[in-house]
């Protein structure tokens, strides 16, 4: 995809309340995207099909909206994961010719990372074989690939794994465990040993204790295996 593609592709972001701003593709800056607001609301109604709401994340310190439980989850693997620094949701309106057919598409999410920016579509899996679903996000990856960006289809991932991370979100706003009893239990935590060995080795109160590894683990300074059950029993594969 050429750049006067990219020049001729209309990019419509709300970089704050009621100030919208329009640009090419081409000049569109993701540094200035990604801290503007949703370019749509997230309506819920009776007899709605999906299941739009409001989740608070740790990564932004704020409620971040998503329009599917299906883009829930993926929000929860962004606000568990290290390297994403912001998160957006519903950024952008991209608007343009792809051949002979007009499109226009508000991506699900863009997130902000340690290895730049990345797009972000969630597609059930059983949609990503129409034809009408398949040609946007085609002539999205192209966009987004020409203009430097990431793009990712996300259709779900182990359910294990998001049961885990969701228990572990519990101790997400930082107010689970005080600096103390995180220093305590850091000392002790080894490679190889099991949650459960490091908390009895501690000392500390098994109320204080836990929820004190569930923040090590949160803010990865813990590593076990998260597509087994979280249990006492899982072993430490990596302690910082």
């Amino acid at each position: 995809m050429s750049g006067g593609t990219l020049g001729n592709t209309e990019f419509r972001f709300l970089a704050a309340p009621d100030r919208w701003e329009l640009t090419s593709l081409a000049n569109a800056r993701a540094q200035d995207v990604v801290r503007g607001l949703p370019v749509r609301d997230f309506p819920s109604y009776r007899g709605q099909r999906n299941y739009p709401g409001l989740l608070w994340m740790a990564t932004t310190r704020s409620l971040v909206g998503y329009e599917s439980l299906l883009e829930r989850d993926r929000l929860w693997l962004a606000d568990f994961d290290p390297t994403v620094s912001w998160v957006l949701s519903q950024p952008f309106w991209v608007s343009g010719r792809d051949g002979s057919v007009l499109r226009r598409h508000v991506p699900d999410c863009l997130l902000e990372t340690t290895g730049g920016y990345v797009v972000v579509d969630v597609k059930p899996a059983e949609l990503l074989d129409d034809a009408v679903v398949a040609a946007v996000m085609s002539w999205t990856r192209r966009l987004c690939e020409a203009k430097g960006w990431s793009y990712e289809v996300w259709s779900g991932a182990d359910p294990v794994l998001l049961r885990n991370i969701r228990f572990l979100a519990a101790v997400r706003r930082g107010h689970a465990a005080d600096a103390d009893t995180l220093g305590n239990i850091a000392r002790i935590a080894q490679v190889g040993m099991t949650i459960a060995e490091v908390e009895d080795a501690s000392g500390i109160e098994g109320t204080l204790a836990r929820p004190a590894s569930m923040s090590m683990l949160w803010a990865g300074r813990w590593v076990v295996d998260l597509s087994c059950p979280l249990t006492g029993a899982s072993v430490l594969q990596d302690v910082a």
